[in-house]
């Protein structure tokens, strides 16, 4: 026999061999976790009280954030993804085809839109059911988060503070009463069994479990990509825990990654490059600033102030703080694996979401994934802390532990909770949290839509007289003429000149605001700052000072890098220009702008400026009346 012959034989019979010490491995393996009675128990306790408890999660849960109810649709986001989508009133099969198969406002997340056709299906556009879905949304991934924990450490009492802890996080208030983001109540609500699943796929070696992992897995990535690291928490698992050889752990991980691979896939195409390139220095940065998050003491606003850039030798200080963070937690691998575990899922569900080129690298709903192990890990410290006391005490000391985090969370969060509810809007509360830009416009165009629903010549319409009275109350506190202007407002009579009054302040401090927003944007493109700026001179009956800050919006609006949201900002500013010419008296001018800016949302495929079409005919119909006159 040829040498070529008996290596190839020799390679055979050592990859037979291999097979064969891993089969035998694995044999051993799932004997000893059998009789062990380890973490791939799964679920130690009755079925019966593990399910009253996740019950007893979710009613909590829903019970907790009930106070979100009356928000209503935020203005960023729900507006696209609930408000004005098409796709998710009705449940068709159309409809259910093009969710699946097709991206959506620069997204694909079918699963996340499918659960607002839901939603849609119960109670229409009623802001109250989106948002009641979302907080049983996340009493769904409480009560697993308790599930994981009991899985993962077989103590009761740390999965029941970590279900705790979990609930009461002021991390997770925007994920939740954010309606849009869903996204990541939707994936956590799927990846967390699909864990579970592969837990019992490793006790029991059962192909069956490890599938049902698998499309658990793949429903969690259409909810949300960020989960997509989610194959190296396992892979972490077998490695750290099982001690499972390195080669059969990769191989079994390899569905997982293509799952990952293919709906990454799909979510890059659907979204464009926003021209901000991730910076290492402002990265390592962030991780900081997140991890501090996580631990529920840090300071919770919509919009926080990017991470500054680094430059030179700190560039290289961040690289080896991130390298550090990676490699840090195998120091404890031997002693606490299942705390490296944890660990390494905190990174690997954060990772993900500073890929991206997003400009915000930190913000409170990239952090709910990682806030699951973190919440575990919380818990399991608390619980490990205390067993060196006397066994009749460490119970109640982790107890105390617990019931102090948690009541130091819990007040954090409904205080956070209580800005959300303002009647001034979230954004009053931000800015004195933030100087972001963004805050402030956010503010001002808040001033502004309020601003139009007072006075005689309104654009919006009037505010319940209750809302009204609250809303006034707060802004007007100090003036002297607030009683004149509730007492008007709840005889619901409008032509009154305290409430002309209140509408000039309100218009004044829009302008305020948006002045500060403008002086802080720098070098980022924003067209809706003008749009709005334009939009308030139109209230006050400016023409040429609203078309010269619409045309500052087209300047604006033709630099945004893509395409659909260009798009949109151009329909909105040629509307507004015809507005403007129609005031000024130019007709013509103004059919001409309404024409292009229907045809532009024709193409878009979408509705930006809603009744353009009727607006354009109106017009016609008044020149033509005029040119007969």
């Amino acid at each position: 026999m040829s040498s070529n012959k008996k290596n190839r034989h020799r390679a055979a019979g050592d990859v037979t061999a291999e097979s064969r010490r891993s089969a035998v491995w694995e044999q051993q393996h799932q004997a000893r976790l059998r009789k062990s009675g380890a973490y791939s128990a799964v679920l130690p306790g009755s079925w019966q009280l593990n399910t009253a408890i996740v019950i007893l999660c979710v009613v909590a849960t829903a019970v907790f954030y009930a106070r979100d109810l009356r928000l209503g649709f935020f203005r960023i986001d729900d507006q696209q993804y609930v408000a004005g989508n098409p796709w998710i009133t009705g449940a068709t099969l159309e409809h259910i085809e093009h969710i699946l198969t097709t991206p959506y406002y620069l997204n694909y997340s079918p699963l996340h839109l499918l659960s607002y056709m839901f939603d849609y299906a119960i109670g229409g556009l009623n802001p109250y059911v989106f948002h009641l879905s979302s907080n049983l949304w996340a009493g769904i991934v409480a009560g697993f988060v308790y599930l994981v924990a009991l899985a993962l450490t077989q103590q009761r009492i740390t999965a029941l503070a970590a279900a705790c802890l979990f609930i009461v996080h002021p991390v997770h208030v925007e994920a939740v009463a954010w309606i849009s983001s869903r996204k990541d109540l939707v994936a956590a609500a799927f990846v967390l069994p699909s864990f579970l699943a592969y837990l019992k796929y490793r006790q029991r070696g059962a192909a069956s479990w490890y599938a049902i992992s698998l499309l658990l897995f793949f429903f969690a990535l259409l909810g949300k990509l960020s989960v997509v690291g989610f194959p190296a928490v396992l892979l972490s698992l077998d490695l750290f825990v099982e001690k499972r050889p390195l080669r059969r752990s990769l191989v079994d991980k390899i569905p997982f990654v293509v799952a990952g691979i293919f709906v990454a896939l799909a979510v890059v195409h659907a979204q464009p490059s926003t021209g901000v390139q991730p910076d290492i220095g402002s990265r390592a940065r962030g991780l900081a600033q997140s991890m501090w998050l996580l631990t529920g003491l840090g300071n919770y606003v919509i919009y926080r102030v990017p991470p500054a850039k680094g430059d030179g030798w700190l560039q290289w200080v961040a690289v080896i703080a991130l390298l550090a963070a990676l490699l840090a937690p195998l120091l404890l691998r031997k002693r606490y694996p299942i705390a490296v575990v944890l660990v390494y899922w905190i990174l690997l569900t954060y990772l993900p979401t500073q890929i991206l080129s997003f400009a915000y690298p930190v913000t409170d709903r990239y952090l709910f994934l990682p806030s699951l192990a973190a919440v575990i890990l919380i818990a399991w410290f608390i619980v490990k802390a205390t067993d060196h006391l006397r066994p009749q005490w460490n119970v109640a000391g982790a107890t105390v532990l617990v019931a102090v985090v948690s009541f130091i969370w819990l007040a954090k969060t409904i205080d956070y909770l209580s800005e959300w509810r303002d009647p001034r809007s979230v954004w009053f509360a931000a800015t004195r949290k933030s100087n972001d830009f963004h805050v402030y416009y956010e503010l001002g165009w808040d001033y502004l839509e309020k601003s139009a629903s007072f006075g005689t010549k309104r654009r919006n319409a009037p505010l319940p007289a209750e809302q009204a009275r609250q809303y006034a109350s707060l802004v007007w506190a100090d003036d002297s003429r607030l009683p004149q202007l509730l007492a008007e407002l709840s005889d619901n009579w409008h032509n009154g000149a305290t409430e002309s009054a209140f509408k000039e302040h309100l218009q004044a401090k829009a302008t305020e605001i948006f002045n500060a927003a403008a002086a802080g944007k720098g070098e980022h493109i924003l067209p809706d700052l003008f749009l709005c700026r334009g939009v308030l001179f139109l209230d006050k009956g400016d023409m040429q000072s609203a078309k010269k800050e619409f045309l500052t919006e087209f300047d604006e609006a033709s630099q945004l890098p893509y395409s659909e949201g260009r798009q949109e900002a151009l329909i909105a500013c040629h509307y507004n220009l015809a507005v403007a010419e129609d005031g000024l008296g130019h007709p013509k001018e103004a059919l001409s702008w309404i024409r292009i800016a229907e045809e532009e949302q024709d193409t878009l495929g979408r509705t930006v400026v809603p009744g353009l079409t009727a607006s354009r005919q109106q017009l016609e119909s008044t020149m033509a009346t005029r040119h007969h006159e």
